[in-house]
């Protein structure tokens, strides 16, 4: 069951729609402003990866690319169509790769009908909405990818709006969907917090200086890169006010 913010008329977001942000309230010295939290998507709040993996095989495969694990690692976090470049250059493919691109989200989205949350999802998503002014998704992934996502795992009504990097000029790493997302709600970059579960991800968002907190797959908890994050969880389980302490504008979230 999706999460709705009970925050007033934030803001209104449908496909192809500029936002128009509204505070639910104007921030006071004895109410701070509260912060705008960003999530991404794949292998943070959505079980995806393997999805993702699984459909990368099915396309690449008959091409002659035979990727693993270590590969498919390689390129997590990156908007698809830097995926598939990545690979191009580094493999002779006889394929057009806007082709390919448009196979590996095909097969993606087939896959979503049956994605699970991750562990901590809907708590984590709870944990922040009662601390937020607004609550995004900010994804590599194409929008119809997240829409579809977001509804097929009933938490679609939960954020107040979504952004894809895929008409970025440049995807994550590069800042560019995040500074994006926080201009849109009317949040300046040390008023928002970012949660990521890839090192791409996480780069993305403290190139935006914004709050980083970080939560690697086990594989990646030792990747000592995961330490420009501000914070890092082993789950989304252990994300809550506490946790994320006094991180955001000198002030402790559960304060507001």
């Amino acid at each position: 069951m999706g999460i709705v913010i009970d925050l007033g008329t934030i803001c209104t977001c449908t496909a192809g729609q500029r936002l128009r942000p509204v505070l639910a309230r104007p921030p006071t010295e004895e109410q701070p402003m509260q912060p705008i939290v960003l999530f991404d998507l794949d292998g943070l709040l959505i079980d995806s990866e393997p999805i993702w993996d699984a459909a990368k095989r099915e396309v690449f495969g008959p091409l002659g690319l035979h990727l693993t694990t270590e590969m498919q690692a390689e390129t997590r976090g990156l908007r698809q169509r830097d995926m598939v470049a990545h690979w191009f250059d580094r493999a002779e493919l006889q394929a057009d790769p806007d082709e390919v691109e448009q196979q590996i989200v095909a097969a993606v989205c087939r896959g979503l009908e049956r994605v699970a949350l991750k562990p901590g999802a809907e708590h984590a998503v709870e944990a922040c909405a009662g601390v937020s002014r607004a609550m995004a998704v900010v994804s590599s992934s194409p929008e119809s990818v997240i829409r579809a996502a977001l509804a097929s795992t009933g938490l679609d009504r939960s954020f107040d709006a979504v952004f894809s990097a895929e008409d970025d000029e440049h995807g994550k790493p590069h800042p560019a969907a995040y500074l994006r997302a926080a201009a849109a709600l009317g949040a300046s970059p040390d008023e928002c917090i970012v949660l990521e579960d890839s090192f791409n991800g996480v780069l993305a968002g403290a190139a935006a200086r914004m709050t980083v907190v970080a939560v690697p797959e086990a594989a990646d908890r030792r990747d000592p890169r995961y330490a420009i994050a501000t914070l890092v969880l082993e789950s989304l389980k252990d994300l809550d006010t506490t946790v994320l302490g006094t991180y955001v504008s000198g002030r402790s979230l559960d304060a507001t």
